[in-house]
């Protein structure tokens, strides 16, 4: 076994002392005792007791999402019949929770959320949004394929399958500690194994009642199934841009500027063309998602209350956007899968923060919260309020990126290329079949 250098016995320690006594019963010269260190040398490595409380939680996530369960990879894993499909999830989740830190993590945060506002909220929305959303996706997948009642109710049915799991956490926990850990894990599994069933088995579509045979292990061959998510390439340009033209015709104002802002963005150096991903089925082109750098220009106050800017284009500014899903297969889950799939990438290619311009009741779902919270605004619209429709995603293992930036208010700019000229982009509808152009209730007051 490799010796831990300072870093990780420090990081190992304040994991056995929260999880003891708890986060505000743990100061920072008690971990420099047990650590065997001056109370100063933990600031060579940790800003604050805090930031070792982030690190904590931000492996714990990474932990888990190594492989991702079959539930948040739906379309790829239906192949196989339910029981075996939740099995595979189940046994994933208690192989990783049985590892001794994960289960001190795991009661840290328990614990702890009911007077921790920073980790009431990662449970919030790392523990049970993230979850109910993925098995949200999947259901509404079942629906969709007939595996389920169409008069199930999708969202009900996640809450019911994930906070009966979430309840045997805290049992265990907080209500039975200290109590024998394997011992609940095999209980655990048990438990929550009957209770899918009995869920499952309520909902569920039999093969008798579908008029033919929906057997799980066949569906590759089902023409709903075969649905793929891959990278945009040149071949794929006209199409994308006739289907990104057909989702905002009309939408947001008489005709559309988004096709010709991902015609024009493929030219750019604002372009992020490793995150420009289409999902298609049987050679149809479903939806399309883009990404690209705008700028952050960061501002502090002065002692006369004047804005100075101190930072112009401060890191990987990211927008997502424009996304498109075909009409035809909108309400789907067509667009929460290329967001997820996109979204996985923007991490792993370090990307610190994605901001997105659209509707907060749809983008929450997938971690985005108000900009605003950050005292980050969108160019051109008022500081003082919220603007709840401008969201920003702190991506996983980058939650101090912004606190370590010294600034009082930042301004988010698109790339320059959003910026369009409607008589460009009239001449430009020339290359597309005539649609009309119709002023309609709804669209933006511009």
């Amino acid at each position: 076994m490799a010796k831990k250098n300072t870093k990780e016995k420090i990081f190992d320690v304040s994991i056995d002392l929260f999880s003891q006594y708890g986060y505000d019963g743990v100061s920072i010269r008690q971990i420099a005792k047990e650590v065997g260190i001056k109370e100063s040398s933990i600031y060579n490595h940790y800003q604050s007791k805090e930031s070792i409380l982030e690190s904590i939680l931000s492996y714990y996530i990474n932990e888990m999402l190594k492989e991702e369960a079959p539930v948040m990879q739906p379309k790829e894993n239906l192949n196989m019949d339910f029981d075996h499909f939740y099995k595979e999830g189940s046994d994933r989740f208690i192989s990783k929770l049985s590892e001794e830190k994960m289960m001190k993590i795991t009661r840290i945060f328990l614990v702890e959320s009911y007077h921790n506002e920073k980790i009431k909220k990662f449970v919030k929305e790392a523990i049970i949004g993230y979850a109910i959303n993925g098995w949200e996706d999947l259901f509404n997948l079942m629906k969709e394929m007939n595996f389920i009642k169409k008069d199930a109710d999708i969202k009900q049915l996640a809450e019911s399958f994930y906070y009966y799991g979430l309840f045997l956490l805290y049992e265990h926990f907080i209500i039975n500690y200290p109590e024998d850990d394997e011992k609940f894990l095999i209980d655990f599994k048990r438990r929550t194994t009957n209770h899918m069933k009995i869920l499952f088995n309520s909902v569920k579509i039999d093969a008798k009642d579908k008029g033919k045979d929906y057997d799980l292990k066949n569906r590759e061959n089902d023409e709903s199934y075969n649905k793929t998510i891959r990278l945009e390439e040149e071949k794929d340009y006209l199409k994308v841009e006739n289907l990104v033209r057909d989702a905002f015709w009309n939408v947001y104002r008489p005709g559309a500027y988004e096709h010709y802002i991902v015609h024009n963005l493929r030219d750019d150096s604002s372009f992020i063309k490793d995150l420009a991903y289409i999902i298609e089925g049987n050679d149809e082109i479903i939806g399309h998602i883009n990404y690209s750098n705008g700028r952050l220009n960061l501002y502090k106050e002065n002692r006369y209350g004047v804005d100075i800017k101190v930072s112009e284009g401060s890191g990987k500014a990211t927008v997502l956007g424009p996304i498109a899903i075909d009409s035809k297969y909108q309400s789907n889950g067509y667009g929460s899968k290329l967001i997820r799939h996109t979204l996985k990438l923007a991490e792993d290619m370090n990307i610190p923060f994605i901001f997105v311009i659209g509707d907060e009741e749809y983008y929450s779902r997938f971690g985005f919260e108000s900009a605003s919270k950050y005292n980050i605004y969108l160019e051109e619209t008022d500081t003082e309020d919220e603007n709840p429709f401008f969201m920003i995603k702190i991506l996983n293992g980058n939650e101090n990126t912004l606190k370590n930036l010294d600034y009082d208010k930042g301004i988010f700019y698109n790339p320059e290329v959003f910026d369009v000229d409607e008589k460009m982009v009239d001449e430009f509808d020339e290359n597309f079949e005539y649609k009309e152009k119709k002023v309609l209730e709804g669209q933006l007051d511009i």
